[in-house]
């Protein structure tokens, strides 16, 4: 590893972005979800609370050297090898996701208590894997705890403010987040005690109406992003969103349509303006309908005194002029689109 630290790195084998695509094994049935012997949750317990001194020793080490220690100095103030610490930052980091991934059950458990609230079930448990991740830092076996017992406060915060940062695109009025907080409070003892959390039950534990319930539950209905896919990509690759769906796809009414004709015009007109003369732009004006409509050879000859004749020919020659000119500066294509 670098000089510059195996702290940061290591740190990063155990975040909740990783835990989160472990969890997908873990759903899958890749991943064991055994529980784990306390004997065994004492021993990952010590290994992490080392690891995390050497953590707490880097800080107040950075702080006396005024700068970020390489990892030969810190090595050199704990007076032990280079390899040693390594060797105690991986074993940290292990026993720190074995512990993780040992309660995931619990994090899916206490998640899905929060489901349909107005957050995605994706945001709930990444809420909730921070929250385990810092219960197991701060988890002390010799107090005789049970690790699941300690860590369902830490994750069942996680998921709460993961639920309040996430919940609402369109922000609740306050009153309305005091109510939905009774009605899920609410749900979670009515589950506890095996009940459906129906509306009507919800209603009557809570001495509210049934009006009152169901308009709360109704205001945080997911809100969804159009430019999210419509379907799970089979291949990896980005497939239709739901905007494609449904917005309107006829060209005229697609406002950048409108843009890349604007710019495209004042282009063709600095064209002109640069290479005819005025009788030249006058008949190209006229003719391609570049201020107004388009008007024949005919009707052009006469509203210039000309002959049908002499315009046509002034015509071409202008629209050659016009080509040889666009190749010069790499817009032949702008023209022809025109």
């Amino acid at each position: 590893m670098s000089q510059s630290s195996d702290f940061k790195l290591l740190r990063s084998f155990t975040s909740p972005d990783l835990l989160q695509n472990r969890l997908k094994g873990y759903v899958k049935g890749v991943v064991s979800d055994e529980v784990l012997p306390h004997a065994e949750v004492v021993r990952l317990s010590r290994i992490i609370r080392a690891g995390l001194s050497m953590e707490d020793h880097k800080s107040r080490l950075k702080e006396r050297l005024g700068c970020e220690p390489s990892d030969e100095q810190i090595a050199d103030s704990l007076r032990i090898s280079r390899a040693d610490l390594q060797s105690k930052l991986i074993q940290c980091s292990l026993a720190r996701e074995k512990l993780a991934m040992s309660n995931v059950r619990l994090v899916m458990s206490i998640a899905q208590k929060y489901d349909n609230m107005g957050a995605e079930m994706a945001d709930l448990v990444q809420g909730g894997l921070i929250g385990l991740l810092r219960g197991i830092e701060k988890f002390d076996s010799t107090k005789g705890f049970k690790i699941s017992t300690y860590v369902y406060w830490w994750i069942r915060q996680g998921v709460s403010r993961a639920l309040v940062d996430n919940s609402r695109t369109l922000r609740l009025p306050n009153h309305l987040h005091e109510r939905l907080g009774l009605i899920r409070n609410a749900k979670i003892r009515l589950e506890e005690k095996g009940v459906t959390p129906s509306i009507d039950r919800i209603a009557e534990s809570l001495n509210m109406s049934q009006r009152k319930v169901r308009n709360a539950t109704e205001a945080i209905s997911k809100v969804f992003s159009l430019d999210r896919e419509a379907f799970p990509s089979l291949n990896g690759l980005p497939g239709e969103t739901h905007h494609s769906y449904i917005a309107d796809n006829r060209l005229e009414n697609n406002p950048w349509h409108g843009v890349d004709e604007w710019a495209l015009k004042v282009e063709v007109n600095k064209l002109i303006d640069s290479t005819l003369q005025e009788r030249e732009k006058e008949i190209i004006r006229l003719y391609h309908g570049l201020d107004k409509e388009c008007l024949t050879w005919e009707d052009i000859s006469k509203r210039m005194g000309l002959s049908r004749e002499r315009v046509r020919q002034v015509g071409l020659v202008a629209v050659e002029k016009l080509k040889h000119a666009a190749r010069k500066s790499n817009m032949e294509a702008m023209l022809v689109k025109h």
